[in-house]
Formats: C-alpha cells, sequence, structure tokens
C-alpha cells in the first residue's frame, strides 16, 4: 500500500516538460470546460453526471500531449442503487491525469428518504488522456451510524466531454 501511495505522489507531484517548455501559451482554467458521465460497480450500481472546470490548453503541446498534465475540478449529481434502496447524492471531485495515469479524490453527500451519508472517495486509474479512463477506488464511509452504507471497493468507468 506504501508502494502505490509513493508512486501516486510522484506521478502527479511532478510537472510535465511539455507544460513548463510552453508556460507562456498555456493559458491554465481558460474556456475548456465540459462535463463527465460516469458509471461504477463492484456490488452497487453508481452513476455520475458532473460538470468540469478543467486545464485542458486550447492548443496542442506537442507530441499528441503525451506528458500533458492536466486537472479537473467537478461537480455535479450522483444516482446509486444499493440493496432496492434508491439513492441520490451531491458530489465534488478533484482529478489529475497524466498521458495514461490518473487519480481522483471526491466527496459525496447521499441522502435517502431515511438516512444520508458522507464519504471520501480516492480513485486511481488508466487514462487516455484524461479523457476515458477506468478507476478502481474506494469508499470510506464517515457517518458509520447511519443505515447507509455503500460498497467499500468500486470499479468505474468516466467519459470527460470537453466543449
Amino acid at each position: 500500500m506504501k508502494k502505490i501511495i509513493l508512486l501516486f505522489v510522484i506521478v502527479f507531484g511532478m510537472k510535465s516538460t511539455a507544460q513548463k517548455n510552453n508556460c507562456d501559451s498555456l493559458q491554465l482554467w481558460d474556456n475548456v470546460n465540459g462535463y463527465r458521465v460516469a458509471c461504477g460497480y463492484f456490488e452497487n450500481v453508481e452513476l455520475e453526471a458532473s460538470f468540469l472546470i478543467t486545464s485542458y490548453p486550447d492548443q496542442e503541446q506537442g507530441f499528441g500531449g503525451m506528458g500533458m498534465r492536466i486537472q479537473y475540478v467537478g461537480a455535479g449529481l450522483e444516482y446509486l442503487l444499493i440493496d432496492n434502496k434508491h439513492v441520490i447524492g451531491a458530489k465534488l471531485s478533484y482529478e489529475n491525469s497524466i498521458a495514461f495515469f490518473s487519480g481522483q479524490i471526491a466527496t459525496d453527500f447521499l441522502i435517502t428518504d431515511k438516512s444520508t451519508q458522507f464519504r471520501i472517495m480516492p480513485k486511481i486509474g488508466f487514462s487516455v488522456f484524461g479523457r476515458a479512463t477506468l478507476y478502481y477506488g474506494w469508499n470510506i464511509q464517515l457517518n458509520k451510524q447511519s443505515d447507509l452504507q455503500t460498497q467499500n471497493h468500486v470499479i468505474s468507468f468516466q467519459m470527460n466531454l470537453l466543449e
């Protein structure tokens, strides 16, 4: 587990050379927004739709953007089907992608007609330049007394659709 965390810190903590060399022309967080759709499953179904603010550049930074670091901040809604309970929720997320690797940290506030849950979800995965990503994640339940307990692990696929 410590090796995975160390790899995560090294990969997502470094700046890419493509962005350093083209820093003057790169306007971060400018006019490239989009949407995310995602579905996840391990024991329960999870569906997500979010609005994204991104650091995706207006112009490609060379060599197909191989070393390009892309960040996404998202806010959206979720639907979960847990043991025949229909659950809706609000989600905030931060995602960081470099070429074929991606990481995400998200928080959810989930509600049903009888209970609520707040959870944190770190995820790591394989990505196609930040556009399509296959994630493996952990759900950390913060309200242990709640009747609404989601699955501990999730495998999800998401698409980031940029404007």
